[in-house]
């Protein structure tokens, strides 16, 4: 955008420039010559400071400077009707003046000049209407250099803001597949570690079998998380089922699952957000219930409940990896509920009929 500001800047300069050039070859005399030059010089020189605001961010001059310089801007424009010498390029000063000034005093300056004009024109009231329209064809096509250079900064910054957006998009679902990955995989890791620890003096054997099974859910983090990275993970519904039981079995938890007759062929997407309600839930009875039972329910209509007993208290809305869950199963066009009862939690994750089959 540096070099967008430059180019438009040298462009402006470049019109100011052929302004006075010109303006000053107009008037045959060179006593004229140097009257026209000695107004249209500190006219284009209060012009530049105008368009100088906009373009490269300087304070704006003086208020007494602009106001002088667009009579003085008028008056080319009188002199040129009085001499007979026609509207343009007198008109251009002005013009270049009220480019720099707010659009809302646009209306005023067009009107000077067609007073300018008529009064110097005779009452030409055609060459009035003739100049005033040059003038505002003037200051508008001046303005559109600023304009556009405003406009490509906008676009930039939203460009920006979109790929910021992206990114800290990007860095929640990172994190919330994290989340999904390690929570669980670590609490499973640390209860059994602790189960190992009991037997250890009791039963040496099981506090072995223990170990070893914690060594496996270690390489199998390991391995989801290298896939995470890699971003080639998925989760299938069935194997997060399975792996639920065989955790809260683990862990004296009684379990019940409960498939449809006819289970709905889920699309993929649809299973690993499925799977992964499955596995956050799992977790969260681990860390957040004293629970004997669970049942895990998947209905044909494409919805899923799972249900503990003995939940602690919590908060009233869903949290931490739940909360995560219910962004993105919201954003697929579902839901995910939960409630609390005096003895039972449930959760339960939907999405359309459509969508699941």
């Amino acid at each position: 955008m540096t070099s967008l500001r430059r180019f438009t800047w040298y462009t402006l300069l470049v019109c100011l420039a052929g302004v006075v050039l010109i303006v000053v070859a107009q008037p045959p005399g060179a006593t004229a010559r140097v009257a026209v030059f000695a107004v249209v010089v500190p006219v284009c020189l209060v012009a530049g400071r105008l368009l100088a605001v906009p373009v490269l961010g300087t304070p704006p001059p003086p208020a007494a400077l602009t106001i002088a310089a667009v009579p003085a801007a008028a008056g080319l424009l009188l002199y040129s009707r009085i001499d007979g010498a026609g509207g343009f390029p007198w008109v251009l000063p002005l013009a270049v003046v009220l480019a720099g000034v707010p659009r809302a005093l646009w209306p005023a300056g067009l009107a000077l000049a067609f007073a300018a004009s008529l009064a110097g024109g005779r009452h030409d009231l055609g060459g009035a209407l003739s100049d005033t329209a040059i003038t505002a064809l003037c200051t508008a096509s001046v303005y559109a250099q600023i304009w556009i250079c405003t406009v490509a900064e906008g676009l930039d910054r939203a460009r920006q803001t979109e790929r910021t957006t992206a990114v800290t998009g990007e860095r929640r679902r990172f994190a919330a597949e994290l989340h999904d990955i390690q929570g669980h995989n670590l609490q499973v890791i640390a209860l059994k570690s602790e189960l190992a620890e009991r037997l250890a003096a009791t039963d040496p054997a099981r506090a072995a079998e223990q170990m070893r099974e914690v060594q496996e859910l270690a390489r199998q983090a390991l391995g989801d998380t290298r896939e995470l990275v890699r971003g080639y993970r998925s989760v299938s519904l069935d194997t997060e089922i399975a792996n639920a039981a065989r955790v809260l079995g683990a862990a004296g938890i009684r379990s019940s699952i409960s498939l449809p007759p006819d289970p709905p062929v889920l699309a993929p997407a649809v299973e690993n957000l499925f799977g992964l309600v499955v596995r956050e839930c799992t977790t969260n009875v681990l860390r957040h219930s004293t629970a004997a039972r669970c049942e895990i329910t998947l209905t044909g209509d494409g919805a899923l409940r799972f249900v503990n007993d003995n939940p602690f208290e919590g908060p009233d809305g869903p949290a931490g990896g739940l909360a995560g869950l219910r962004d993105r199963l919201t954003a697929a066009g579902g839901s995910l509920r939960f409630r609390r009862t005096d003895g039972e939690f449930t959760v339960t994750a939907a999405l359309p009929v459509a969508a699941a089959r």
